[in-house]
């Protein structure tokens, strides 16, 4: 299936985008149907795909950050040594 391709297939940084603009697609669907037709059962999905996509941002995010660390980020890079001036606890905090 497709989305046995997405999910296993891909990269993180192909991979999160396309399924956060899934969610994002169909959260916006639900809600203009929401608006058109009404009901609370359409709206529900609508909050789920919603806040699927917001998750989904926050790992993205969090991938980001691990990946940008590990390419050499200089003195914030998180395989310093614990005596090492780039570590928090030889700054005193």
């Amino acid at each position: 299936m497709l989305i046995n391709v997405i999910l296993r297939l891909l990269p993180w940084w192909l991979r999160e985008p396309i399924v956060m603009a899934i969610c994002l697609a169909l959260g916006g669907s639900c809600l203009y149907r929401t608006i058109t037709d009404g009901g609370w059962a359409v709206f529900g999905f609508a909050v789920f795909f919603l806040a699927v996509a917001v998750l989904r941002a926050f790992v993205l995010r969090g991938e980001l950050r691990k990946w940008q660390a590990g390419r050499g980020g200089g003195a914030k890079s998180a395989g310093a040594p614990a005596g090492s001036p780039a570590s928090p606890a030889a700054d005193g905090g």
